[in-house]
């Protein structure tokens, strides 16, 4: 794996020290519990899978950083299916977190062998389920009628629990994570194979786009990129397409992750589209790992009100700034003069988003202020769901 990083020194400080703390593990399997039961609480968001005697299954925790779900208190269970049931993961209505976080168990279904078996997602927050989180388990080659979504308690004869394979906050990986992606590109056929491509964001919601972009990806088209719109194909296009490719490229964000369906050995370019420390790098670094994939990572925004990766943010802007002009140089993309002017329309978008976005949420002293003290405040409140709650209610009104 070649790594490079065009970015300020600050910047290159900080994802450093978050890579340093990636590892790949290897204590992972599959526990099967006899007359397991899958506890689901959607008051508190609680859930898990316990054996017959109401004892947690370890394995059935999910870790984010060094912290879990809630378990709930009331272990009982009164409905039964006839079948064996599979832990695949939990319904989650971001994309990215989805495939990533919430799909990382699904390397087990390779190893478990059943005559009867359902495929579960919990769903403990009881949100509405997106045709997309069943499009990807039509791609790990799980027949819709199969999938079974979990909202309250449901005992089976035997519970599968594949070991979590990811852990974000954490920095751990574990190399079975590749086998889900594995099966889904398997799964998967495409007459269009294109070498290198590039993934656009220009045709996401408004508040999702960044400006600039367009402008930019016409050079890396120039340069015999192909690109793409992920969110205009069906899922199992998305996947076919980008895993064939030898070069992926976009700015940071969740089609970027579907690199992890390419071969080992490719190469991922990501630009950078927030001046904040804080964004997805060292994520995306961890999957390169994982593939041992080339990875480049590049600054590129030039906005004049730091954004944050993720959520609610300020409006972005990319451009030709020193660290992507030289990231052109080093790697022989070919350009004129005109290639590196943002037009003026595009200037005169972004500062009327960014002029919309202030008076809306107020100056860089007041989101900053609104943020310390919801998290100062929300400390005193005991409890992990009555201080989410409280930090929600705080959020609405402020």
């Amino acid at each position: 794996m070649k790594f490079a990083c065009y970015a300020d020194n600050k910047y290159k400080k900080f994802l450093m020290q978050k890579i340093a703390k990636s590892y790949c593990r290897s204590d992972v399997g599959i526990d099967c519990v006899k007359s397991g039961s899958f506890v689901v609480d959607v008051r508190t968001g609680g859930y898990g899978v316990f054996d017959e005697s109401g004892k947690l299954v370890k394995s059935s925790l999910t870790y984010r950083g060094k912290t879990a779900q809630f378990i709930p208190k009331d272990t009982s269970c009164s409905e039964y299916m006839d079948c064996d049931a599979v832990y695949i993961g939990n319904v989650y209505a971001h994309f990215g977190h989805f495939l990533l976080e919430h799909l990382n168990r699904a390397w087990g279904i390779r190893h478990i062998k059943s005559k009867k078996l359902k495929y579960v997602l919990i769903n403990n927050k009881n949100l509405a389920v997106k045709q997309w989180m069943i499009d990807f388990l039509k791609c790990l080659g799980i027949k819709e009628k199969d999938v079974l979504v979990l909202n309250k308690p449901m005992r089976f004869n035997n519970v599968f629990v594949p070991s979590q394979t990811l852990n974000i906050e954490a920095g751990w990986y574990a190399s079975e994570l590749k086998n889900v992606f594995d099966i889904m590109k398997s799964n998967v056929k495409s007459k269009n194979v294109y070498e290198k491509i590039y993934v656009s964001r220009a045709k996401l919601p408004k508040d999702m786009r960044v400006y600039g972009e367009e402008k930019i990806q016409r050079l890396f088209e120039k340069n015999g990129f192909v690109v793409v719109y992920p969110e205009t194909m069906p899922l199992d296009q998305q996947i076919a397409v980008i895993s064939r490719c030898k070069v992926l490229a976009g700015c940071a964000g969740t089609a970027l992750h579907l690199s992890v369906m390419m071969d080992d050995g490719t190469r991922v370019i990501q630009l950078k589209r927030t001046k904040s420390l804080k964004d997805n790098g060292e994520i995306q670094y961890r999957l390169c790992k994982l593939r041992d994939q080339d990875f480049d990572v590049v600054s590129a925004s030039v906005e004049e009100f730091k954004s944050v990766h993720g959520g609610v943010h300020a409006p972005q802007i990319i451009g030709f700034c020193d660290e992507l002009i030289k990231f052109f140089d080093d790697n022989n993309f070919k350009y004129s003069s005109g290639d590196l002017v943002m037009p003026d329309r595009v200037l005169k978008q972004y500062r009327l988003q960014l002029d919309e976005f202030k008076k809306q949420n107020g100056n860089r002293f007041y989101i900053w202020f609104k943020k310390t003290f919801i998290k100062y405040v929300s400390c005193f409140v005991p409890g992990r769901v009555m201080r989410s709650r409280f930090r929600r209610f705080l959020r609405e009104k402020m």
